[in-house]
This record gives structure tokens, sequence and C-alpha cells, in this order.
């Protein structure tokens, strides 16, 4: 059955191929982008937040966060008229980094940053201190190992996220609506899986285009299993206190430790 293939079908259907050298420095220059993108975010996280702690330069740090968040907007619509144009003169930029689509999406996530730094600058500076690496080491991820370890990665992430938020947030409601997040996410996983494994490997987008998996039934076990894990994780580190939230992050990151290791030695 003849099927559409997006960017990444060799490293998803495990199938053999001989890699094209672009699409490999393509690949690893995003990775580079990205992870220097985090890198100079961090760093610049860190000078606002060192003016911040000075009350005569608090208005101008405020100030500076709200021309951050807006220049995210403008390099999103320069990015949007950039890629009508590159399709408009009809150049091919696959295995280019620097286009339109890069710039918008840096666009979004200045915006994205600054609008959630802007919300409350002296938590949120702090929490992008440990988003931003982890964003980078979830995006190097995805690119360099199976599917399943990038799901099993994702769901690590998500559970110790919310206990971590948990435990900076204040109010029991809060730590319910953290629950049910990360309930919906895992959820909608299963459910997600399930439908791949029922529809034989395939993930259908549309009408034009399909991903196409060969997971073993390893693969799936631990695709099920994991996101239930997680769950009750989080749950058990947002419904108890004293060290007990420590504890369950500590085991969700043995747990990431232990799989990482697993298809570490898969690639091999």
């Amino acid at each position: 059955m003849a099927a559409q293939m997006p960017e990444k079908n060799n490293k998803q259907t495990g199938v053999p191929a001989k890699e094209d050298p672009r699409k490999s420095d393509y690949i690893t220059n995003k990775v580079l982008l990205v992870f220097s993108g985090c890198l100079f975010g961090v760093l610049g996280l860190m000078f606002l937040n060192n003016i911040l702690n000075y009350t005569s330069k608090y208005e101008i740090a405020l100030a500076a966060i709200k021309v951050l968040w807006v220049g995210g907007l403008v390099l999103v619509a320069a990015g949007l008229l950039l890629m009508l144009r590159e399709r408009k003169r009809g150049f091919d930029l696959s295995y280019h980094v620097m286009k339109g689509s890069t710039l918008a999406v840096f666009g979004v996530a200045l915006f994205v940053v600054f609008s959630i730094v802007d919300w409350n600058p002296n938590s949120t500076i702090k929490m992008m201190y440990v988003a931003l690496p982890a964003f980078a080491f979830i995006y190097l991820i995805y690119h360099s190992y199976q599917p399943e370890f990038f799901m099993i990665s994702l769901d690590c992430g998500i559970a110790v996220s919310a206990v971590v938020l948990g435990q900076t947030v204040r109010g029991a409601d809060y730590k319910l609506y953290l629950l049910g997040a990360v309930i919906v996410l895992m959820l909608a996983q299963i459910i997600g899986v399930a439908k791949v494994r029922s529809d034989f490997g395939h993930l259908r987008l549309g009408k034009k285009h399909k991903y196409v998996f060969e997971f073993s039934g390893n693969a799936y076990l631990m695709m099920f299993l994991t996101p239930v894990i997680m769950g009750i994780i989080a749950a058990v580190g947002l419904m108890l206190a004293g060290r007990i939230p420590l504890a369950s992050m500590i085991a969700a990151g043995a747990y990431f430790f232990v799989t990482a290791v697993y298809y570490t030695v898969k690639l091999v």
C-alpha cells in the first residue's frame, strides 16, 4: 500500500536506508540551533533576573520583557511573510535551517517565553531555567532516539513538571487542576497508541499524510505502561506532602534513566 512518508520515516519504521548527508547535516544543525537558542535564552533570563533585583532598574526590566514578547510577534509576522515569499518564488528549502519557518518558530518561542515571564517575573524566570534546557534535551531525543523512547521521555517530563509546579503554586485546587491535566495527557497518549496499534502501525493525519511505524510488542507495552506509571507518580507527588513529592520525582528520574540506558543500548 503506497503511503506518503513524512521526514522521519526511516527512523520510525526502522527500515535500513541510505542516509542522505544533507538530511543528516540538516538535523544536526537544527539540534545545534535549538541548543544555542535555549542556552542564550537562559543566559538572557539570568541577566534579566539580576536587573529585577535592583529597585532602581525594576521598571526598566519589566518594560524590556514587554518589548521582547512584542518582538516575538513581530518575528512571527516577518517569518510568515518570508514563507509566503519563498513559496511564491518556488525556493526549495527542505534542508535549509535559516528560512521563514525558522524565524516564525523562533518568534513564537520568544512570545511564549516572555509572555509567561511577564505574568510573574520573579517565579517564572526560575522555572524557565529548567524548562528551556529540558526542551532542548527532549528535542535531541526526538531526533536521535526511537519514537517510543521520545514518548516515554515526554511522560516522565510531564509527571516531574506537574509535581514541581505543585510544590510552587499555592492551594489544593491548583494541584487538582495539574493532576487533571496530567491524566488527560496520559489518556490521550494511551488512546493514540491504541489507535496506531489497531491500524497496524499507521497514524493518519488528514487525507494526504500518514506516519508509518513498525513498533514491536515491547514498544507498545512500554507506551501503554509508562503513562499509567507516570500518572500514578504524579498523583502521589501532588496529593501527598512531606518528602513524598521529592521521592516521586526521584522515582520518575530513575524510571527515565533505566529506559534511557535500555534504548541507548538498542541504538548501538
